[in-house]
């Protein structure tokens, strides 16, 4: 099962985290992606595969720093839990 929740940024940016959680022999995972949507684009994206928000975006922002692109620099972990918490309410048994 998936969820999607978009959450918008102050600068006109949008960020949406897709969560799942998904049964295995008797054990549950949960999982998350995010996508990028800029404040002047239609357009959403994945930055950490998109070779031009890479180039345009991401190389610069660590160029001289030994911090490197990760999910923290997007979404908190509150945001997050708030996409799981919304999706539990979906299939949580009555």
């Amino acid at each position: 099962m998936t969820h999607e929740k978009i959450f918008k940024r102050k600068d006109g940016s949008r960020v949406k985290v897709s969560v799942w959680l998904y049964v295995h022999l008797n054990k549950s995972n949960w999982g998350y992606s995010i996508f990028l949507r800029e404040a002047d684009s239609d357009r959403w994206i994945d930055p950490f595969s998109d070779s031009e928000y890479i180039t345009r975006v991401v190389k610069p922002k660590f160029k001289n720093t030994t911090n490197h692109d990760a999910y923290d620099n997007y979404i908190s972990k509150k945001e997050i839990m708030e996409a799981k918490l919304e999706l539990w309410e979906i299939i949580k048994p009555v």
